[in-house]
């Protein structure tokens, strides 16, 4: 097997994780957008109860209860914050990997086209030598 095929395994192989690493990239960047999107519901959520206590008028026992549900969804709020960083920091983890991936995969098939270039200049230089010697094989069997 010559070097350029080696190489071209290396350079499947190396595409194939990478296409595996981009799958996994389109992956968490949906979830990425998902908890964001969770995250603007909730905040809504909170926005409108927020907005309705001051509108309701509500006894201090009513208010309470209503602060509590409240800090709650404010707490849900924080946790989802949180969520929201934990994706993207695996979303950018994953990015990095795709980025180096890559490049391996550049980098293969660049050792594969050096391979290959140097397999035609050899082949070239067979080809050559091969037709000056059936030029001098003519040239000796025209002189006798």
């Amino acid at each position: 097997m010559k070097k350029s095929q080696r190489a071209q395994l290396l350079v499947d192989i190396a595409k194939r994780k990478e296409d595996a690493i981009a799958r996994q990239l389109a992956a968490d960047k949906a979830k990425v957008q998902h908890d964001q999107d969770k995250l603007e519901e909730l905040k809504e959520y909170a926005g409108q109860y927020e907005s309705e206590r001051n509108l309701l008028g509500l006894s201090a026992y009513l208010t309470t209860n209503y602060q509590h549900f409240v800090d709650r969804v404010q707490q849900a709020i924080k946790q989802q914050e949180a969520a929201v960083g934990r994706s993207q920091q695996q979303a950018n983890m994953t990015m990095r990997g795709w980025m180096e991936a890559k490049t391996k995969t550049k980098s293969m098939d660049w050792l594969k086209e050096k391979h290959h270039k140097q397999e035609l200049q050899l082949e070239d230089k067979k080809e050559q030598r091969q037709s000056d010697e059936f030029a001098m094989r003519r040239f000796m069997d025209n002189i006798r």
